[in-house]
């Protein structure tokens, strides 16, 4: 849509939290704009100011219906876009205020009022109409996050994350170059940085990486990011404290929708009972022992008296191993062996919560889908059927899980 290259940068609510904060949010866009770079600017309610709408709210009434709830908490929104605007004036930047009233707004929802799901192709048609225009002329968009209009006009809101959910469909809708979002802290940490003193910075994190993340808890980026962002767009996460191109952790690849995987050969599950949680060691020593003899675990879950294992190994020369170090270990007093299974493992964009997990495994089960055993993760789910059954399974599991 343009010559030079565009980057989609969302500033969040932790950001903007004062006159001075906006005023270097201003100018980092500045900088950008003189590295000859077009910028479409996403801002979030200044910190605070959500939880106060909300409290004046329910202090009117207890029973808000849902529609005028999100009508009260976009007004956070619009003040953000407007003191936004005003900080880029300042510096020199010509911005332009996009709200949902707007003739250019570019959000197009569901009517889910307070979690409300945008409407894919109304958003590419507006952002190219509206928003298209604007960046050819060298204006600076300052949009409204969190917040869309329904197909009748009616205000709803996105739910957890929604501010980072509109700059990745901005960012998807315009062929953006990147999607910068703009943090507290320097970008991805092997830890959270504010708890772990020797976190290290993370330069680089594949999109999978980062949704097992985000799915897990990580707040750099929310799990729903990850349903629009296209192969081709990177994401990097930066510090308020830096610039808009800083290093910062850059995010590449895309997550599929569903995705089902099957391991290359049939494997085999040991059950172990005992009390494995209170004596490691031995849990140590037996996982030692499969890799030096060539094998390989591929999954562990223990809780109470029992501790299931799902290998790559050939169990007759495992077993007396294994059986060894229960011999050895007064808290482990017997072990039993599965083989012959197929391991087949989902995940993907539709199981970024626990509340899809669920639907997902409950839809599976009432489909009939043939699994001796279900382990079910934050954002995955993984089954053992039978080796000769598993194309059959994994077909059905596709054509089950299609529309969740």
């Amino acid at each position: 849509m343009t010559s030079k290259g565009l980057i989609v940068v969302k500033f969040g609510g932790s950001i903007l939290n004062g006159g001075p904060a906006i005023k270097r949010a201003a100018e980092a866009v500045k900088k950008e704009q003189e590295r000859d770079r077009d910028v479409v600017v996403v801002v979030s309610a200044l910190k605070g100011v959500t939880d106060r709408l909300l409290s004046t709210a329910e202090e009117i009434t207890l029973n808000t219906q849902p529609e005028v709830i999100d009508h009260i908490i976009s007004l956070g929104e619009e003040q953000s876009v407007r003191l936004m605007a005003a900080a880029l004036r300042l510096v020199g930047v010509d911005p332009i205020e996009v709200t949902p009233s707007s003739p250019s707004w570019p959000i197009v929802t569901d009517d889910t009022f307070g979690n409300a799901e945008p409407l894919l192709e109304e958003c590419i048609s507006n952002a190219e109409l509206g928003l298209g225009p604007l960046i050819r002329r060298g204006k600076v968009p300052v949009v409204c996050g969190f917040v869309g209009r329904s197909p009748q006009g009616q205000i709803t809101t996105l739910g957890r994350g929604g501010s980072d959910t509109t700059a990745v469909i901005l960012a998807r809708c315009l062929g953006a170059d990147e999607l910068v979002l703009v943090k507290d802290v320097e970008g991805v940490y092997t830890a959270d940085p504010h708890r772990v003193e020797d976190a290290k910075l993370i330069e680089t994190l594949e999109a999978r990486e980062a949704h097992i993340l985000a799915s897990a808890g990580a707040k750099f980026i929310h799990s729903k990011v990850f349903r629009y962002k296209p192969n081709d767009l990177n994401i990097r996460i930066v510090s308020s404290s830096g610039g808009l191109n800083g290093n910062g952790t850059l995010i590449t690849g895309a997550v599929p929708r569903i995705k089902v995987e099957t391991y290359s050969k049939p494997v085999t599950e040991l059950t172990l009972v005992g009390d494995t949680l209170s004596n490691p060691e031995a849990l140590a020593r037996i996982t030692l022992t499969f890799k030096e003899k060539g094998g390989r675990i591929l999954s562990i879950f223990a809780i109470g008296t029992f501790t299931k294992l799902v290998a790559d190994l050939d169990p007759n020369s495992f077993l007396n191993l294994v059986h060894s170090q229960i011999e050895n270990t007064s808290n482990l007093k017997a072990l039993s062996v599965s083989e012959g299974h197929a391991l087949i493992t989902v995940w993907g964009t539709a199981l970024d919560s626990e509340e899809a997990v669920a639907k997902a495994v409950a839809q599976l089960s009432k489909a009939g889908v043939d699994a001796h055993s279900v382990l079910v993760g934050k954002s995955s789910i993984s089954l053992l059927t039978s080796w000769e059954k598993c194309d059959e399974v994994s077909r059905s599991i596709e054509k089950t899980l299609k529309e969740i």
